[in-house]
């Protein structure tokens, strides 16, 4: 045999890996061979073979006498082979083999392909070494050290929590007195269990842990606490933070103080709450308190209540943003439970008691964790950007302790994570920054807390030995009674009045924090202070020059180090002789405070407090399961997980914006700077953002509840209060969107605005009105109609449907005889086929740069074309999520700047062209004409690309997928129906089968209903609108009023009034098209009705001559009425149920003043996730619909996707 030629395999699958280690998308180049079994192989081993025979003879005449042991044995012989013996064994592709373990251990960090079979050519070298070979030994361990590295030692993930006889089981009881069983994928009340192996490792109610060993002989006598309070502590004057950090950053800091300590004062070494960032103060540091809270209803907790009753003496502005954490959370249940993801959160039946009590648990639960995602962001994204001023750049980097390392990220091994934490007494002392409150919340406190007051709280003690936290004996009232600030809460709702909130937090933003460094502690804080000096000594913690030896930091030579104030210097040499001396805590308070850098230095802190901080902070994330290991989409669900990421493009990963308008909707604009950027002074961000050139993007003013047009009374209002708030007015019925459509001058299709805000500059983009834009609507709409367009842009539809179909489809399944199996066609309809047509169509007609088989050259895809017409609708109509109001207008921007210089450039080469003419370019030619003519008139070109081409583009295609995509849903559910569509689709086209499918469509999108239209109102006047109750058409009086949004709301009555529609239920294709006149609306008139007719028949004749049309059902189900897993035939959706009328949405609202603002239904009482052969989906919903994304992540207003199949022909 040759060398190299071993039929175990090693040549000849270096000869098939040349071939195959690259190929496109995993897709097999060639049908495989059926594998022979590898043949037994000498060479292996050969190395190992022992001396035997005579050969053994020679060798043992030669030994000396056993004389070195007693019993006359031979010692064992313990050499090794030589490098020559190990080489000797190994061929010319093994040393390759070498060089690649070696690349994948330094350059790959450990992430192998293993289509090389670098582990099995591992294995043939080390088997063909020789006994006891060094390299052996080596390359064994390696490859022990990676299969071992592979798994966790223990694991940290479990499916479950341990048995309910727990030595553990004290104290976790629920409201009801039950033993609530610990679930690993949930927080515990107390942080228990937080390291399952060691479940009480940060758990509240245990001991601090001592951070450094105490080795200096301090002095024996030390100063007076509060002398050395008045020396060195003591503020004489305010000094304002350098950096005009606000207030808003220190009562994030408060919150996170009170998160992680609470010294227990009955045994000052016990913290009452957990060493972990899960928001106690929220959610409660143990299980009473945590009941207390809930409202044991959906998961919910009770209106704006949060447990820990130490907050509620703290500067107002410390509370709201607790309040705003309630809300998010309320927020988070209602949705986890409308969308049931996998059907984790199913609604119990009426009377169930144990299925309401796992509900309301398990809803509870996930929405902490959620809602403890967007808390931790908000931390290390920030907060953490602010501390290290990260806030004035444009870096997207941060300081994320969860990042990923080792195999998995490509990366070298990193720290650990997920262990546990334990919080230590030296760094409770390192959290009290008293130094930073502002004047503002110093005057604040200065009232709240006169020495008089506190000795009426608590007469029996001396108000000089207490800290904050005794201050809970004030707190004894109910969660739900509590108050703070002054504020009243609502006697019906329990809530908060929201302008109340507002002013509060926004004024919060505009306080100016003190700065960190000696002498600027307020005096009404002395009794804390002193109160901290002792506990320190208590604690018996090391000095400050330990302290910073411990984090490698060099210590204080002088006291003139420590602070170079002289003064501070002369009183710290006084009062404790050496500056091995000074003690930590009054050392980490009159040190001197670094100088504002940019990146680098951000709050301005201490020294010491600057690096330790960072430490902690790391160490409390990394640490903490919750956040890194157990941290994703399956235990937040995927909606939750997206809810409250951040995203590097928005704001470089900023995120506050989210609780500001969850919370707050009508009082902060999506853009406002108070929301994005609240943790400096609104004067200093605008600063800060005039530098970066991010200026244009946000608004500066104050918020407050919204203004409407008619408030404005004067120019001064517009200077005041910016933009007004632009009411949303709902219209259900028939009648009221047939008035608006015969009015177009009263009711506009505004697109000025829109654009200007999505590019962030007024007049920069739009430089004419939208009666431009109506212009060349209806220029195109009339070139459309003529020489036969109807006809061209029907059968365009029919042949790119067609086109698409059989494109984008796919065969699955396997065709046996003998087994009740057979081939299936499936398609994405509406991801790959209905949204593309529409992006197809507008690319032809305004020659946009589509990149396609048939030109390369394009420059956006067909789905990256799709994202950006449908987020620029999206952002210019409906906007209808405050929260994903900026990154949507971010999105767009993005796209529109892209798309619209290219075709500005376009636009300049096509004006200077002949109009085209040829008769075999109807379509393709109206673009490049509608360019030459606007040319000739005189008309820019950058105007035509971003008055007429852009918003034609923009307005053919979202809303058109849309119908077309919930017609077809529609018929889905009814198998009869889609027969006869495909009986008259295969039928050869006519007048007569045209007509009929376009009936079948318009059918389809009137009873699919979920739709809207949007408008802007520029008069005065009452409509009449229409609703159905109890089975009787009641007319309602609408009053509109300038720069209203009008959404016609097509569910209700607009689509089932028996007047326009007799019997409505019924699908009747043969309906006067007069009947359907609003339809022309939803698609806001933008293609004209006839050219939107035209396509709806194409489509509809594409997609129904498929035959036995069907949606993608899971095969699996012995059950066809229940769906636990909804299969990807179904449009995942969530629909909201509107009312006729004006909607305002307040958090406080609970009335409805003289029947005119109207509350929007709770997600979770709307119609979710349409199954397929149930009634529910047959019946119309009532409401307005949104669509979540294939990873079930994010809702949108257009619907994303739907697989169907059909049998193939």
């Amino acid at each position: 045999m040759k060398r190299g030629s071993h039929s175990s395999g090693v040549a000849e699958h270096e000869h098939v890996e040349l071939h195959s280690a690259k190929h496109d998308h995993g897709v097999r180049p060639h049908a495989r061979s059926v594998d022979s079994p590898s043949k037994g192989d000498p060479t292996y081993g050969k190395h190992d073979v022992k001396l035997s025979g005579l050969r053994k003879a020679v060798a043992e005449s030669k030994r000396p006498l056993p004389v070195m042991f007693g019993d006359g044995s031979y010692p064992v012989d313990q050499s090794r082979p030589g490098k020559r013996q190990e080489f000797k064994a190994l061929q010319a592709r093994d040393f390759k083999t070498l060089y690649d373990i070696l690349k994948g251990k330094v350059k790959d960090h450990g992430i192998q392909d293993d289509k090389t079979m670098i582990m099995e050519r591992t294995i043939q070298i080390v088997a063909k070494l020789p006994h006891r070979s060094r390299l052996r030994d080596i390359l064994t361990n390696v490859f022990i050290e990676q299969l071992w590295d592979s798994l966790e030692h223990p694991p940290l993930l479990y499916l479950d929590g341990p048995p309910e006889d727990s030595k553990l089981d004290a104290g976790r009881r629920d409201k009801l007195g039950n033993l609530k069983p610990v679930k690993y994928m949930y927080r515990t009340a107390d942080g228990s269990y937080n390291n399952p192996l060691f479940p009480l490792r940060g758990a509240a109610k245990q001991p601090y842990a001592r951070s450094v060993k105490p080795r200096h002989v301090a002095l024996g006598a030390l100063p007076d606490p509060s002398l050395v309070f008045d020396s060195v502590m003591g503020r004489r004057e305010f000094k304002p933070h350098p950096n005009n950090v606000s207030s808003v950053l220190w009562h994030w800091a408060t919150i996170i103080i009170h998160d992680l300590f609470w010294t227990d004062r009955q045994n000052s070494n016990i913290s009452n709450t957990s060493a972990y960032l899960d928001l106690s103060p929220l959610y409660g540091s143990d299980q009473v308190m945590q009941n207390e809270v809930r409202s044991h209803v959906d998961g919910k907790l009770h209106p704006d209540a949060f447990a820990d009753a130490r907050l509620n003496i703290m500067p107002p502005g410390v509370c709201v943003l607790l309040v705003m954490f309630n809300r998010f959370h309320n927020h988070v249940a209602e949705n986890l439970a409308a969308i049931n993801e996998n059907n984790r959160f199913p609604r119990p039946a009426e009377g169930d008691t144990e299925a309401a009590i796992k509900y309301d648990e398990d809803l509870f639960q996930t929405a902490r964790l959620v809602t403890c995602g967007l808390y931790i962001n908000i931390t290390l994204v920030d907060y953490v950007r602010n501390i290290v001023n990260l806030n004035r750049t444009n870096t997207t980097w941060t300081l994320d302790p969860r990042q990923e390392a080792g195999a998995g990220a490509g990366t070298p091994k990193g720290a650990e994570i997920g262990t546990g934490n334990v919080n230590s007494a030296e760094f409770n002392l390192c959290y009290r920054w008293h130094s930073c409150i502002s004047k503002e919340d110093t005057e604040w406190i200065d009232k709240a807390f006169t020495k008089k007051q506190l000795q009426h709280v608590l007469p029996k003690k001396e108000t000089d030995k207490m800290a904050f936290q005794e201050f809970a004996e004030m707190g004894k009232t109910s969660t739900r009674e509590r108050t703070f600030g002054g504020l009243k809460r609502d006697e019906n709702t329990g809530k908060y009045n929201d302008d109340e909130l507002v002013h509060i937090i926004t004024g919060a933003v505009d306080s100016v924090a003190g700065s960190f460094g000696a002498r600027n502690v307020p005096l009404s804080m002395k009794n804390v202070e002193v109160g901290g000096i002792k506990q320190a000594r208590e604690w018996n913690v090391a000095g400050l020059n330990e302290f910073r030896k411990h984090f490698g930091l060099k210590p204080y030579d002088t006291f003139e180090e420590i602070n170079p104030d002289t003064d501070v210097a002369e009183a710290l040499r006084h009062l404790y002789q050496h500056p091995d001396n000074v003690e930590l805590y009054p050392g980490l308070v009159a040190e001197d405070s670094k100088k504002p850098m940019s990146p680098g230095v951000g709050i301005a802190p201490t020294y010491t407090i600057s690096r330790v901080v960072l430490s902690d902070a790391v160490c409390l994330v990394r640490g903490d399961r919750y956040y890194t290991i157990d941290y994703n989409p399956r235990n937040l669900t995927s909606w939750g997980f997206k809810e409250v990421e951040y995203d590097l493009d928005v704001n470089h990963g900023c995120v506050f914006y989210k609780l500001f308008l969850r919370a707050f909707p009508n009082h902060f604009k999506g853009n406002s700077v108070y929301a994005h950027y609240p943790m400096v002074t609104s004067a200093e961000t605008k600063k800060i953002l005039t530098n970066l050139g991010r200026h244009d993007q946000f608004d500066y003013q104050k918020p407050q509840l919204y203004k409407t047009p008619k408030d404005y009374t004067t120019q001064q209002d517009y200077v005041e209060y910016g933009e007004p708030f632009r009411r949303q007015v709902n219209v259900l019925s028939n009648r009221a969107a047939e008035h608006i459509s015969k009015s177009e001058n009263k009711y506009k299709v505004t697109w000025s605005n829109g654009f200007n805000r999505i590019m962030g500059t007024w007049n920069k983009y739009l430089s004419s009105s939208d009666n431009d834009y109506r212009k060349a609507q209806a220029w195109m709409d009339h070139e459309l109609r003529k020489d036969n367009g109807q006809d061209n842009i029907k059968n365009f539809y029919f042949q790119i449907t067609k086109k698409l179909i059989n494109e984008k489809s796919y065969t699955l399944g396997y065709h046996n005889p003998d087994i009740p199996c057979e081939m299936q066609t499936h398609v994405d309809i509406i991801r790959d086929v209905g949204n593309m047509a529409h992006v197809h169509f507008a690319s032809h007609v305004l020659n946009l740069p589509l990149k396609t088989k048939e030109n390369p050259k394009g420059v956006f895809t067909e789905q990256e074309m799709y994202r950006v017409m449908s987020a620029v609708f999206d952002s210019v109509f409906l906007n209808s999520d405050p929260v994903k109001a900026f990154p949507l207008q971010q999105e767009a921007q993005r796209g529109l700047s892209e798309l619209g210089a290219w075709l500005e450039k376009n636009a300049k080469t096509r004006s200077k062209l002949p109009v085209d003419r040829a008769p075999g370019s109807h379509l393709a030619s109206y673009g490049s004409n509608l360019v030459k003519n606007l040319s000739k008139d005189g008309v820019s070109t950058h105007d035509i690309t971003w008055n007429y081409i852009l918003p034609t583009a923009v307005a053919m295609v979202p809303a058109q997928a849309q119908m077309s995509a919930q017609a077809v849903n529609y018929y889905l559910d009814h198998a009869d129906l889609v027969m006869k569509i495909h009986h008259v689709a295969v039928q050869q086209q006519s007048r007569e089968t045209d007509a009929e499918l376009l009936g079948y469509a318009l059918e389809g999108i009137r009873l699919a209903g979920g739709f809207i239209s949007c408008r802007e109102a520029t008069v005065n006047e009452t409509i009449v609108d229409e609703r159905v109750v109890d089975g009787k058409v009641v007319q309602e009086h609408v009053r509109i009023q300038p720069g209203d949004r009008v959404s016609l709301t097509f569910t209700g009555m607009a689509g089932l009034d028996p007047t326009h529609f007799p019997d409505p239920q019924r699908v009747n294709p043969r309906r006067p098209l007069e009947s359907y006149v609003h339809y022309g609306l939803a698609a806001h008139g933008y293609l004209g009705t006839s050219t939107t007719h035209a396509a709806l028949i194409g489509m509809f004749r594409a997609v129904f001559q498929c035959e036995r049309l069907e949606r993608l059902r899971d095969q699996t189900k012995t059950e066809p009425e229940r769906y636990i897993e909804q299969p990807q035939g179904i449009i995942k959706k969530l629909t909201r149920s509107v009312t006729s009328g004006h909607v305002l949405q307040r958090s406080d609202s609970h009335e409805e003043p003289q029947g005119i603002i109207q509350k929007v239904t709770s997600v979770a009482s709307a119609h979710v996730l349409q199954r397929p052969g149930s009634r529910e989906g047959v019946a119309r919903t009532d409401g307005v619909s949104q669509y979540l994304t294939e990873d079930w992540g994010t809702l949108r207003p257009f619907p994303v996707s739907m697989k169907v199949r059909w049998r193939p022909t």
